[in-house]
């Protein structure tokens, strides 16, 4: 721990678990008083997604105290290193859907004055890579006043669906979107289905059997979800999550029963302003009898209604039915800080063009292989075919992503 004194304000960088985990009740106190905070800037999300994956990084959690030892200020950030490179990156880079700083209300602009200072003192790093900010998050302070060079770059979706009465929600909707969606729900009605939240002693075992039924739906097409979903320390991630986030009520998994079954379930986090869905799953049932998309939906946007919250977010990811339901799309971008220009400028020039490819694969220009073989290419990088047939004994598959990605080189 390394401790600064600017003016009123003290900073120090914690560089353990056990420091993180002995902040839990200060950082709840700070979060329910900083007016940009999300749920993914909990302790509770934040410090499970350490226990999970903190191994492989050094913690730099940078924490600000006014003088009456009152937090006042915290950025969660990590150091990573690889290939001889290191850079700062918020903690549950990766896997949170939005990152930010927390800073008390009524202290913004001091707050972001010393957390400039002290990232400029903390060693070792070459580039801070702040990544999936909101367009009003708190870390865009630090820009202010940073005199070093950086670059904001666009970074994901997120398709939000803004919460009013349902008859009215559903005449934004297509026709024959809104004819599918009352017959979902009648179906399930009819099937004598319930719908319901997991308690705080539930929530464990929730979580659970939510992690089990996501990874039967995704079993056939597991390219989609990416290599992560199928460890065991993304199921660890989610348990202690969902656990610590339903204890706090800043979150809950709803569960939709059948014939003493679960066949759908859903993990969602709760804003100030929002409910957002985190993770999904439907049983094979689920699929096959109901448009499971519309029952979750119906039930998160109840959530958001019981809870006054403006909105309903479905997070990073323009997938097709969420389009179908959103009323507006919400960016989320990338801050890129460095220190000296040598190591920032081709670091923020490789994500700049990298960025440029990017929105042309998934651009209409594009030819379709090209998407295809990139999504193959990136899992067979970084889960390795043998690896996949070891957890999921699925050779078949593993030997047609082979094929399919020597094939689509040779269709250019």
């Amino acid at each position: 721990m390394s401790t600064h004194l600017s003016k009123h304000l003290r900073t120090e960088v914690l560089r353990s678990a056990e420091e993180f985990a002995a902040l839990e009740e200060e950082w709840v106190d700070l979060y329910h008083d900083s007016a940009q905070a999300t749920p993914f800037q909990s302790w509770a999300w934040l410090y499970s997604w350490w226990e999970s994956y903190g191994e492989d990084y050094e913690l730099r959690l940078v924490t600000v105290r006014d003088g009456r030892d009152l937090l006042v200020g915290l950025a969660p950030l990590m150091l990573e290193y690889k290939r001889g490179f290191s850079k700062l990156l918020f903690v549950g880079t990766g896997l949170t859907d939005y990152l930010d700083v927390l800073i008390r209300e009524r202290w913004e602009d001091q707050v972001s004055e010393v957390l400039v200072r002290t990232l400029g003192e903390i060693d070792s790093w070459r580039v801070a890579d702040l990544q999936l900010l909101r367009p009003d998050a708190a870390a865009w302070g630090i820009c202010r006043h940073w005199d070093w060079p950086q670059l904001r770059l666009w970074q994901d979706s997120s398709p939000v669906v803004d919460v009013r009465p349902w008859n009215e929600l559903l005449q934004s909707l297509s026709s024959n979107l809104r004819s599918t969606v009352r017959r979902s729900l009648r179906r399930f009605e009819a099937d004598e289905g319930r719908c319901e939240l997991a308690g705080v002693d539930d929530a464990e075992v929730a979580a659970k059997r939510l992690v089990r039924i996501s990874r039967e739906q995704w079993r056939e097409r597991w390219l989609e979800t990416g290599p992560e979903h199928w460890t065991s320390r993304y199921e660890s991630l989610i348990v202690a999550a969902a656990s610590r986030m339903t204890a706090r009520e800043l979150g809950g998994i709803s569960e939709f029963w059948q014939d003493g079954e679960v066949i759908i379930s859903s993990f969602w986090v709760s804003g100030r302003d929002f409910i957002g869905t985190y993770l999904l799953g439907a049983s094979r049932e689920a699929l096959q009898h109901y448009q499971w998309s519309s029952l979750y939906i119906f039930d998160a946007l109840n959530i958001a209604r019981s809870k006054n919250r403006r909105y309903l977010d479905l997070l990073r990811g323009e997938e097709p039915y969420k389009l179908r339901w959103s009323s507006r799309i919400s960016s989320s971008y990338r801050l890129i800080l460095g220190r000296n220009l040598a190591f920032w400028v081709p670091y923020a020039g490789y994500h700049a063009l990298r960025l440029k490819a990017k929105r042309y694969v998934q651009s209409e220009n594009a030819p379709r292989w090209i998407g295809r073989a990139i999504t193959e290419y990136r899992a067979l990088r970084r889960y390795g075919v043998a690896s996949y047939v070891r957890s999921g004994n699925m050779a078949d598959q593993a030997k047609a992503v082979v094929k399919n990605v020597t094939k689509a080189g040779h269709k250019r």
